[in-house]
């Protein structure tokens, strides 16, 4: 591939024209401040395919953004000969970035999906798939292409690091209306990436269960009056969600809880002696926890727990049935 080192004005670059780009939520604050300071270093390469067409960008595309800020007029840059073909242009422009960085997903998938218009699907997922440090299969190659098809708000969340890859895939596979109000939903609250798993399939579940669309989920009153309270924050607001959401999805489950603590509260056990209900309540293995820093307190607490014992509310709380005594209850979610 034959180049030519050339001084040209930035304007006969064509900024628009990113076929060869993969580079997407990346800052040039510190790149700025660099040619501002020391120059641009490193010439930009560029394609020229007709003798008075604009350039088109094929490496260097932040310098070329910071060169712009800086109301920079002229740059060297190197050009490719005409007659380059655009799969060996796009391999210079990503062979160049592999050298110094790391893609994150959103510039994987651009660089995934500029690469099946150049070469063979077998090509990109046998040789560009490990290249770029990824499994080769098909199925790896798909999970990278859908990330492309997100609205640019939720690639950049991606990008950002509060929104996991997995939660975006599965937003990609979602309809656009109800994708955008679950990202909507999950972008107003604090969530871990083991809280955002959750909070999806929860979603999931009840859409499914109760054949509405997610984004009827989401529109549900109660959610909507906490995510536009504000005197909550975003932490107080997911805790909130959570419990709404997981109220609806094991409504069982929910009944048992509030029972259970409403027959802790009548036993006055006192801070030192805490009862807990089986996991899920499900089996019979109920626990106490005793907390004492002598004897005489282990022999105190010990006598509270006895005397709760003998209390009717201790015979409600461990109760074999205390969802029958309720009546009947909202089927549970059911998975295919």
């Amino acid at each position: 591939m034959h180049t030519t080192l050339q001084t040209i004005a930035l304007s006969d670059i064509d900024e628009s024209d990113r076929r060869f780009v993969v580079t997407e939520g990346r800052s040039i604050a510190d790149l700025q401040g660099s040619i501002a300071a020391c120059g641009m270093l490193q010439p930009p390469y560029v394609w020229r395919p007709l003798p008075e067409a604009a350039c088109v960008i094929v490496c260097g595309y932040l310098r070329l953004q910071a060169a712009r800020n800086l109301g920079i007029q002229e740059v060297g840059v190197w050009v490719f000969d005409p007659a380059t073909s655009h799969g060996d242009l796009l391999a210079c422009a990503l062979q160049d970035n592999l050298g110094h960085r790391v893609f994150n997903p959103v510039e994987t998938g651009h660089a995934l999906q500029r690469l099946l218009a150049c070469l063979p699907r077998t090509e990109v997922i046998e040789v560009w798939l490990p290249r770029l440090g990824l499994s080769a299969s098909a199925r790896t190659l798909e999970r990278f292409l859908s990330l492309c098809s997100l609205e640019q708000e939720v690639r950049a969340a991606l990008i950002a690091g509060s929104l996991t890859e997995a939660s975006a895939l599965r937003l990609s596979s979602y309809g656009t209306d109800d994708r955008w109000a679950v990202f909507t939903l999950v972008q107003q609250l604090h969530l871990s990436a083991g809280k955002q798993a959750e909070m999806l399939e929860c979603l999931e579940d009840l859409a499914r269960r109760d054949a509405v669309a997610l984004r009827d989920v989401v529109a549900a009153g109660e959610i909507v009056q906490v995510c536009t309270n504000e005197r909550f924050n975003r932490v107080q607001k997911t805790e909130q969600v959570r419990r709404i959401l997981r109220a609806r999805r094991f409504p069982r489950l929910q009944a048992a809880e509030t029972r259970f603590a409403a027959a802790v509260k009548q036993l006055h056990t006192g801070p030192g002696i805490r009862v807990m209900p089986p996991p899920n309540f499900e089996g019979r293995g109920f626990r106490a926890e005793l907390t004492f820093s002598s004897a005489d307190e282990l022999c105190r607490r010990a006598g509270e727990l006895l005397n709760a014992a003998r209390q009717q509310a201790f015979e409600s709380l461990c109760a074999e049935d205390g969802a029958a005594a309720s009546g009947p209850q909202q089927p549970e979610p059911q998975r295919g």
